[in-house]
């Protein structure tokens, strides 16, 4: 995200951490970041302020961290390598909490995966505030406004679900449409239902 930030291009499957944030310096001041796309916003909407923004515009911290995990696993089908994304969670995530996230991404197929917990270290690089983060915060922050999709949770397998495995073996759950199994057929493990081709002997 760092240096999709600094350049002023998108940074991938990141959303904008907030449209208003802290950033510490290496002297350790924060420094007051504002994102572009807000005052691009605002230039062509005179009336609109940058308090009220539309629902359209969602930042890290306003998404669920099972949202988070969501898109990165939709998207994971489409990508070979693993995905560079962070699943934002608020202060005071549980550990069961962020456990429950890492089995999310692994039963939705993704091949790595981050959680961050704001507030989790002494200092962090990115903050809401210019102040100092304290440890003693440990109420989780504000809900977030935006709820996973249920369009993205009914891709996902059951989180509990230990039965199912995504791969290119026989008798595994197809990578690729996630609803057929994986079978060989014509001397290549061949998924069920969309047919994709995803290991061959020949």
């Amino acid at each position: 995200m760092s240096t999709g930030t600094m350049v002023g291009v998108s940074t991938g499957l990141e959303p904008y951490f907030a449209f208003k944030y802290y950033r510490s310096g290496r002297l350790g001041k924060f420094i007051e970041v504002n994102a572009p796309i807000v005052e691009e916003y605002l230039q062509q909407n005179p009336d609109a302020s940058a308090d009220n923004l539309p629902e359209w515009f969602v930042s890290a911290m306003d998404l669920s961290p099972e949202a988070h995990a969501d898109t990165q696993c939709v998207i994971q089908r489409w990508v070979d390598s693993s995905i560079s994304k962070t699943v934002n969670a608020p202060k005071g995530y549980a550990v069961e909490q962020v456990q429950g996230v890492y089995e999310r991404l692994y039963k939705g197929g993704a091949k790595g995966g981050t959680v961050y917990v704001d507030g989790s270290r002494d200092a962090q690089v990115l903050t809401l505030t210019a102040e100092e983060n304290s440890f003693e915060e440990t109420e989780a922050a504000v809900k977030p406004k935006h709820e996973t999709h249920v369009e993205l949770v009914d891709t996902i397998a059951p989180l509990k679900d230990t039965n199912v495995t995504i791969g290119s073996e026989v008798g595994n759950v197809c990578p690729v449409c996630r609803k057929g199994t994986v079978e060989e057929i014509g001397g290549c493990n061949t998924c069920t239902n969309c047919n994709a081709q995803l290991k061959c002997g020949l």
